[in-house]
């Protein structure tokens, strides 16, 4: 067992807390949103931005409040469609990674019967044009490995995707990080924009070029922007991470105790993101200069290596946050135990990577025909019937149905990985008892000796 566990800390009700870098991370988020406060309230009065947006949308003159009330709304509905997400994974579990491979190999092969039925395309062609069938081939061959070599595997990732809905079912905080970080995320974008805008008005120019003569500012407005960003993301899932940690150890956690889980290992988590913004800066810098090639074969290769360094970063730090946080480890540390336990349970990491996100995929696709047949619905009524019209408000609701799409998503997938690093962790002994139902445990328990023996 780790030296220090979380679930010991909520035993005794006391944190350990970080009171030097909460004051840096103060000085440094309350800087940049004064610094895009200022900047957003000059723009509105010189470029008296109320009168562009309601003479975009007259109706909306005098009632700007309307803006508010639809986000409110927005929100709401996103809390609903979640909890209603998270009562189908409950009850649906493996049912969602059938339905999901169904439907990606339906996607990948779809295109490619279409114009063989119609005759656009013969065989002869299709050969010839043979790259187009590398999608289709890679998701067959990934559902055949799935679902023979590893099927005991799947049948465990099912009941873990059960167990992701009763978990997001009994401690609904665990939806409440991941959607400030989307309301976060699309506010710094904004503040981020004015403060450009209003130090650098001339990045609008026709022809400009970044110059470091002259805009180096920029530079280190990307890397403040990138900080609090990506801060307030790992802060947020190590929050959702430490609820869930706790829920699987047998306590009762609040949303408060959750934040006191991520503030315990704030400093960690200030490197981790720190090093995030080294890759993401890396990774645009190898993305301009491949831009910048004449050759074709430059821009690709650019394009790949900074595509492999996210996705090698990202492998590597699979299991980091739910480690740093139940076992209060420091960035590098927990870097190193995330890269282990991947290394020891890879296939584990693929089939969430793979089958359950096409299951998740599933619960996200309902989400938006449930916007989408909702919003036709209002449409026609408000209409009277006007066809137009009733695309207009079915496209509207659709695009509306990211928000709550992405909640879940990014929701469900905080608490599988942290539930999976939880099952690993008790198969190695580090301790005897998590909280699961007692309907799943042996369900589970059967799966996981299945799929041990499988290999």
């Amino acid at each position: 067992m780790a030296s220090t566990d979380l679930y010991e800390y909520h035993k005794k009700e006391k944190f350990p807390s970080h009171k030097g870098a909460i004051a840096g991370l103060i000085v440094v988020f309350g800087g940049f949103i004064g610094l895009g406060v200022y900047s957003v309230w000059n723009l509105w009065t010189v470029y008296n931005i109320g009168s562009i947006i309601t003479s975009l949308v007259p109706f909306l003159a005098g009632q700007m409040w309307l803006i508010g009330a639809a986000l409110g709304a927005i929100i709401l509905m996103s809390v609903l469609m979640g909890l209603g997400a998270s009562y189908a994974a409950r009850r649906l579990g493996g049912t969602l990674i059938y339905i999901g491979a169904f439907f990606m190999n339906l996607l990948t092969w779809g295109m490619v019967i279409v114009l063989l039925a119609t005759g656009a395309m013969s065989f002869s062609m299709l050969i010839d044009a043979w790259p187009i069938l590398i999608p289709g081939l890679f998701t067959l061959f990934i559902t055949l490995l799935l679902f023979t070599v590893f099927k005991e595997r799947v049948r465990r990732a099912g009941e873990i995707i059960k167990l992701t809905g009763q978990v997001t079912l009994d401690e609904k905080g665990t939806f409440v990080p991941p959607l400030l970080t989307m309301i976060f995320t699309l506010v710094s974008a904004v503040l981020f924009g004015a403060i450009i805008l209003n130090f650098m008005p001339w990045v609008l120019l026709p022809g400009w070029e970044f110059m470091i003569e002259t805009d180096w500012p920029m530079i280190i407005g990307i890397v403040v922007y990138l900080f609090v960003t990506i801060f307030f993301y790992n802060f947020a899932y190590s929050t959702t991470s430490a609820i869930t940690y706790i829920y699987m150890r047998g306590r009762d956690p609040s949303l408060g105790d959750g934040v006191r889980g991520s503030l315990g290992v704030l400093g960690a988590l200030v490197v981790l993101s720190i090093m995030s913004v080294i890759v993401a800066l890396v990774r645009m810098a190898i993305s301009a200069l491949a831009r910048r090639s004449s050759s074709p074969v430059g821009r690709g290769v650019g394009a790949a290596a900074s595509g492999i360094i996210g996705w090698v970063w990202a492998l590597v730090n699979y299991f980091t946050i739910p480690a740093m946080v139940a076992e209060e480890l420091s960035a590098t540390k927990a870097i190193k135990r995330s890269a282990g336990l991947v290394r020891k349970n890879f296939v584990d990491v693929m089939i969430k990577e793979t089958a359950v996100r096409w299951g998740f995929g599933v619960l996200g696709f309902m989400i938006f025909m449930g916007f989408a047949l909702f919003g036709a619905l209002f449409g026609w009524i408000y209409s009277s019937g006007d066809i137009i019209m009733t695309l207009i408000f079915t496209v509207v609701f659709i695009i509306f149905a990211s928000i709550p799409s992405t909640l879940v998503l990014r929701t469900f997938d905080i608490v599988y990985v942290t539930l999976l690093y939880v099952f690993i962790r008790r198969k190695d002994g580090d301790f005897a008892k998590t909280a699961i139902p007692s309907s799943m445990s042996r369900e589970l328990e059967n799966a996981y000796n299945r799929a041990q023996n499988q290999g």
